[in-house]
């Protein structure tokens, strides 16, 4: 029964081999691709600019980009989720559907004369014949539909074309034409691309994500991406199977598509196509082997895509059993006509009018939402200042979302309709709180547990989409309560907010003083606001301590810790003591550390050193383990004031053993299965006794990662002699690797008496079966087909499956022993690595909870300290008809004075000043007539021009920036022009290979660009990207690069560099 899917595995393949063969269409296509179209946000800034440096032009980049920025014709609102080449595959997918492919249910009359069926609605279907003509044999045309125009009576024929240069010829098709030519596309551009077959009818392709490191669905026949629930959620399919294709692997990836696979329903549809799911995994395993071996893979290309395979499978385990899709996304097939969307049943579920009006009806609203960031606090450097600049601006690239910058640093978070929030502290100018909220009683009600003093920029905006017309009037979205109150922000007006139907709202001030740099604006045209402040002298007293951050990633990296500080080699060994000692020594010795907020680093990572550019911070994946069993996550350092740091977070050197590494949780062992294996009872020997007793079998395996069950036997002679070494083994990993959550091994005789039984077990370690208990012994030795002795079979402790086959772990330990300690240890992670996806998700999950309760190690713990210094210690809200009572006075003359004295007043004039502030409060409840406190400044407002918000420089500034920041140093320009340039030389050779594209920013190689001050900043110039995987920093050089033009550039530049 597995042949239709052999079969139809094999047809998936051949079409994406079509891709690989046609190197010169592959080229033509790419030509064909407006990139200036797709991405210009992309391409123009700095094409634009490299031209004009190729010219001789002094042009600034500032004034070449506002010449050349267009807004893409394919820009879509959900384009702000992707970043780079993900952002240039959803323009690339909708642009192939709007302009390159026409969907042809029927083809139009081929009588040049007749008119009124260019659309092919009067055609007539006469049926379907194989291909005659040259032309159709050529085009690998599968069949020929035949059609006869019922207005001129002429026969017209629709060959169905595999052939991509057919199909670049004829530009018209089904799904099954889009999925092939579009593939071709994605190829020619260089993305790594899979074709996915539907059993269902329907296909479409899959394109790996180097950012986001997994395959993102995209559709051409619906100009779409990243909907993996669209078929089913969506249209209403009934899936069974949809299997990926390349030229070199195969997978079955049903599981990315459905939340149904476990159903009796969904299984039985599987069933039509292969007998068992152990056959169907057999068949794909196969089938991908095969594939493999006739491409002559490379070894880095098949370590390549098994880490995808083993991260997606991860992720298929995780979702299987989940039976409910996340994304809000249910709308019904777009292509192909409405007769036909329906005889497939693919209408979505919108449309299925048997669905009751109850059924149809949604929510009719929602609660007000909040968001902020991963990590909302940051220090924008450099850390001490007198001057803290604030600003308030739509962003440049839509002209429509708001910005709130401080010193630099843009740290709004965002909310659809909704308001913008930043808290920054004033003593320091660190950014404390970033928030967004959907109305404007959540504001307020935020602000009112903010404490006095406290800088505020806010800014909300509506986006308004007027689907008719005349429809032109701007309304406010965002809600609005009575009796919300702003009493305690100085020049904000909220009846403004509430009684003007304006578009946008912005705002800096203090809480609780009515400074005169206090700016609000209340307006339909969106406008730009600044304000420079002068920060108390104090601030510079302000001390500042490096915050951990676990499982955190920065924004960008700016470059990595220099070798004359650490050696790269040395890093990657270092412990977090030891880069932490190397990174305070930077500190203090280099010129240009003045710029460093921090750094991020893992196990087995260099340091990274970041700047204001990191923020926000991201969310890495959750706890990972080298292969010590160390935790291996990615945690980030920076500089914040010491008053929000906890006092506990320290990093400190550490001694301790490899085996000191245990994890803090259980391990839920299958214990009715291995009860049902073992008995209920084992033999367990004591540490200080020889002596075995019996123990309860879940008790006795508790903990244990892997299982072992050791059949043997003294009157063995090969037992006698392999005993030995598996003590040794054992031994070895309880005391050096993992007393716990390691390995068990149960020793299951075959000894001829219980006397016999007892000497042997003498000299074992190990757990034991009684003797007792022979027919159980009997009975495991069939379920895992043990034919001889010694025997040794390694079983996954959650899922009872077996690990590693008897005969391969018995030679394995063998080999492990006679090569020492660091052999076993490698060898017992090995096994670690076969268990089974579903057990690795699992111990995954634990691994994070756990993480996640400790405290304020992680993040998102409770920093107690800090909410001391972030909220205000009194709760009771004042209004105007609840005055301060003398307990209140009392207290905000407490909550005043230190801020007081911290502003750098004598003691006796804080007490005097913080007096008078709370009988300001008492006598005026409503706030109407706030101090304008001690903090001086000047705001402006204007309205914001195209060219405000463009700070970018041209390349040649930037090479020569880098050149200073080096001390002058040419060797060091030339070496990273250099490097650049053959990597750029690389990817010309073959610009469709994904390979040569990506790259480690701690690879030797690319460490000569790494390792210099800028050098982040000085690519970015070249228009490489840079994002973070699980496994370090990566650079790319992004497949809308002109890579002729980049070339001239960076061979000009080394031109001048090398002659300096």
């Amino acid at each position: 029964m597995a042949a239709p899917l052999h079969g139809r595995i094999d047809s998936a393949i051949r079409t994406a081999k079509q891709w690989e063969s046609d190197k010169s269409l592959l080229a033509e296509i790419r030509e064909s691709i407006p990139m200036d179209l797709l991405v210009p946000e992309l391409v123009c800034e700095r094409e634009a600019d490299w031209r004009s440096f190729l010219n001789g032009d002094d042009t600034t980049a500032a004034d070449s980009i506002s010449a050349s920025a267009t807004k893409s014709p394919y820009f879509r609102d959900d384009d702000v989720n992707y970043e780079g080449d993900d952002l240039l595959l959803k323009r690339l997918t909708l642009y192939f559907k709007t302009e390159v492919m026409k969907w042809c249910n029927q083809p139009p009359c081929s009588n040049s004369t007749c008119t009124g069926n260019d659309d092919g609605k009067k055609m007539e279907s006469k049926g379907v014949r194989g291909p005659t003509t040259q032309e159709e044999k050529t085009g690998g045309a599968s069949r020929v539909e035949v059609y006869n125009c019922t207005l001129c009576n002429t026969e017209t024929t629709f060959p169905r074309y595999n052939s991509p240069r057919a199909l670049l010829k004829s530009k018209r098709g089904r799904c099954g034409e889009f999925a092939n030519l579009f593939g071709t596309y994605c190829r020619a551009l260089g993305f790594d691309t899979r074709y996915i077959l539907d059993f269902t009818d329907h296909v479409w392709v899959e394109v790996w994500s180097v950012r986001q490191q997994r395959w993102l669905m995209a559709d051409s026949c619906e100009g779409l991406i990243d909907r993996p629930n669209m078929y089913e959620q969506g249209w209403g399919k009934k899936l069974s199977y949809a299997v990926g294709a390349t030229h070199d692997s195969v997978a079955d990836v049903s599981r990315r598509y459905t939340r149904k696979f476990l159903s009796d329903e969904f299984q039985t549809r599987r069933r039509e196509f292969s007998p068992s799911e152990v056959m169907s995994d057999q068949v794909c395993m196969q089938m991908n082997g095969t594939v493999r071996q006739m491409s002559n893979m490379a070894k880095g290309r098949a370590e390549e895509l098994d880490k995808r395979a083993k991260m997606e499978q991860k992720f298929f385990n995780t979702v299987q059993s989940s039976g409910v899709w996340d994304s809000e996304y249910r709308e019904g097939r777009i292509s192909g006509s409405l007769a036909w969307k329906a005889a497939r049943r693919e209408l979505g579920e919108g449309n299925d009018t048997t669905r009751s009006e109850e059924e149809k009806d949604g929510d009719d609203g929602a609660s007000p939402e909040e968001t902020s960031f991963w990590v909302e606090s940051f220090l924008p450097s450099p850390r001490c200042q007198n001057d803290l600049i604030i600003a308030v601006r739509p962003k440049a690239a839509e002209g429509k979302r708001w910005s709130i910058e401080v010193n630099g640093v843009p740290c709004a978070a965002l909310l659809a309709n909704g308001v913008a929030v930043v808290i920054v502290d004033e003593l320091s100018g660190c950014i404390l709180q970033s928030k967004a909220f959907s109305d404007w009683s959540s504001v307020a009600s935020f602000l009112n547990t903010v404490p006095d003093g406290r800088i505020v920029a806010l800014c909300s905006f509506v986006d308004e989409k007027v689907e008719e017309e005349e429809e032109k009037e701007s309304i406010n979205k965002i809600i609005c309560s009575e009796g919300t109150d702003f009493s305690r922000l100085g020049g904000f007006d909220y009846d403004k907010v509430t009684s003007w139907p304006k578009s946008f709202v912005s705002f800096i001030g203090r809480v609780a003083f009515h400074p005169t740099w206090s700016s609000f604006y209340v307006s339909s045209e969106s406008s730009s606001m600044e304000v420079s402040i002068q920060l108390d002298k104090s601030a510079a007293s302000t001390t500042y301590k490096l915050r951990s951050e676990k499982n955190t990633v920065p924004a960008a990296v700016f470059t990595r810790l220099p070798d004359y500080i650490m050696p790269l080699s040395t890093q990657l060994l270092a412990s977090n003591y030891q880069k932490r000692v190397a990174f305070e020594a930077y500190m203090e010795k280099d010129s240009n550390s003045f710029s460093i907020v921090g750094y991020t680093t893992r196990s087995e990572a260099p340091v990274y050193l970041i700047q204001n550019s990191a923020f926000p911070f991201r969310a890495a994946n959750g706890p990972t383990q080298t292969a010590e069993g160390e935790d291996s996550s990615w945690a980030t350092y920076h500089y914040l004031p010491d008053a929000i740091v906890p006092d506990d977070d320290v990093v400190e050197e550490k001694h301790h053993s490899k085996n000191s590494g245990t994890p803090n949780f259980d391990i839920p062992i299958a214990d009715d299965y291995f009860m049902g294996l073992l008995g209920s009872q084992l033999l367990v020997k004591n540490d200080n006794s020889s002596d075995p007793t019996l123990l309860d079998t879940s008790s006795a395996l508790a903990n244990s990662r892997l299982i072992a069950l050791y059949f043997s036997a003294s009157w063995c002679g090969p037992c006698r002699g392999f005993t030995p070494m598996l003590i040794e083994f054992h031994n070895v990993l309880k005391e050096e690797v993992a007393s716990s959550h390691g390995l068990e091994i149960v020793f299951v005789s075959s000894d001829r008496s219980d006397a016999e039984f007892q000497q042997y077990y003498k000299k074992m370690p190990f757990k034991a079966m009684s003797f007792s208990q022979r027919e159980l012994a009997q009975r495991a030795k069939s379920l895992f087909g043990v034919r001889g002795i010694p025997s040794l079979v390694i079983i996954d402790s959650l899922s009872g499956r077996i690990v590693v086959s008897p005969d391969e772990s018995r030679r394995e330990v063998h080999q492990a022993c006679r090569h020492g300690e660091e052999a076993i240890e490698r060898l017992f992670h090995s096994w670690l690595d076969k268990i089974p996806e579903e057990s690795k998700s699992m111990i995954d999950i634990l691994a994070l909870s756990c993480a996640e309760a400790d405290g304020t190690a992680q993040t998102g713990g409770r920093n107690t300290k800090a909410e001391t210094y972030l909220k205000r210690t009194t709760e009771k809200k004042v209004t105007a008809s609840s005055p301060l009572s003398k307990e209140d006075i009392a207290i905000r003359v407490k909550e005043l004075f230190p801020r007081l004295v911290a502003q750098g007043l004598a003691p006796n004039e804080a007490a005097a000043e913080a007096i008078k502030q709370a009988t300001l409060q008492q006598s005026d409840p409503t706030f109407e007539n706030l101090e304008s406190g001690h903090i001086g400044g000047e705001s402006k407002a204007a309205t914001l021009n195209k060219s405000d918000a463009i700070t970018n420089i041209s390349v040649a500034q930037t090479v020569d920036t880098f050149y200073k920041m080096n001390s002058g140093e040419k060797d060091k320009v030339v070496t990273v022009l250099s490097t650049a340039q053959k990597y750029v030389a690389n990817v010309q050779k073959d610009p469709t290979n994904p390979r040569f594209r990506n790259f480690r920013l701690s690879n030797k190689v690319f460490d000569r660009i790494t390792s210099n001050s800028g050098s982040m900043e000085l690519l970015k110039s070249f228009n490489f990207s840079a994002f973070h995987s699980d496994i370090d920093f990566f650079a790319s050089i992004p497949l809308s690069v002109d890579l002729e033009l980049l070339s001239k550039v960076l061979e000009k530049l080394l031109e001048t560099y090398q002659s300096r």
